[in-house]
């Protein structure tokens, strides 16, 4: 397990928030990876890095082939 060394879980599910509400606002809605991987980085699972890693990954792929 790897643990997200860059705040504590109550700034990362500040930041969280603030970025769903930023969603909201632009009358979009978070899909349900985007909840679960919020969750998990909330809860210190998951730094940021390896979130978007694991977004772009589909796309490297593609990208290489």
């Amino acid at each position: 397990m790897t643990v997200a060394p860059d705040m504590g879980e109550a700034r990362r599910r500040e930041t969280l928030v603030d970025t769903f509400a930023s969603l909201a606002l632009e009358g979009m809605r978070p899909s349900p990876r985007d909840i679960e991987d919020g969750l998990a980085y909330i809860e210190g699972r998951v730094t940021l890095e390896q979130i978007i890693d694991g977004v772009l990954e589909p796309y490297r792929r593609g990208a290489a082939g």
